[in-house]
């Protein structure tokens, strides 16, 4: 087996519990154009997946011709405003702080961008990966392995190399398809903090 030079992160639900802010943000953008999702309906259809794997659906089952793409850009508007609401795997954080001289690390989600630099500057975050791969760089989004292909070739490893730290079923499907190792993990209140 080969040795672990890699760590690759999912961000939202396993560095950072993110679930409440993404649902307060996408409840906001979808009462603007009059339609309500409860939080567990949104969970269900939302959780680990990209906007554009879920909102379509979402909006069609409410009857709603909302262009999903700009409801995500409404929720991104809004998403700023909900960071606070977020949580740190604080020890999750510690296995990366302390790892990070021998193994490379990159952070990849399904997240956009903008909401990932945010999160991150606003955890004080941002030293933690040599690479980051946003839902913004790549065409096809978890479960299809891109993203974690994408970081793996920046840090000039093979999957063999490499181990994804996932929460979701999404993700694992991901990691699997991608050829790593995966460790799932999930936040425990001991585990969480601001």
């Amino acid at each position: 087996m080969n040795p672990i030079n890699g760590l690759l992160v999912d961000m939202d639900g396993t560095l950072v519990d993110t679930a409440t802010a993404n649902y307060e943000a996408y409840a906001a953008a979808l009462r603007a154009g009059g339609v309500s999702v409860a939080r567990e309906a949104f969970d269900e259809v939302a959780l680990g997946r990209n906007w554009r794997q879920f909102l379509p659906a979402l909006l069609g089952a409410a009857g709603s011709g909302a262009d999903p793409a700009a409801v995500a850009a409404h929720k991104a508007e809004i998403y700023p405003s909900k960071i606070p609401l977020t949580l740190v795997n604080k020890a999750l954080v510690a296995l990366l702080r302390t790892g990070r001289p021998r193994w490379r690390t990159a952070l990849v989600t399904t997240a956009s961008s903008p909401n990932v630099t945010a999160v991150l500057r606003y955890h004080q975050l941002e030293d933690l990966f040599d690479t980051i791969v946003t839902g913004s760089e790549v065409t096809r989004h978890k479960p299809d392995p891109e993203a974690y292909h994408l970081a793996a070739a920046r840090l000039n490893l093979s999957p063999a190399e490499c181990l994804v730290v996932e929460d979701s079923d999404i993700g694992v499907a991901s990691a699997a398809a991608f050829g790593a190792r995966c460790l799932r993990i999930s936040f425990t209140s001991d585990a969480i903090g601001n």
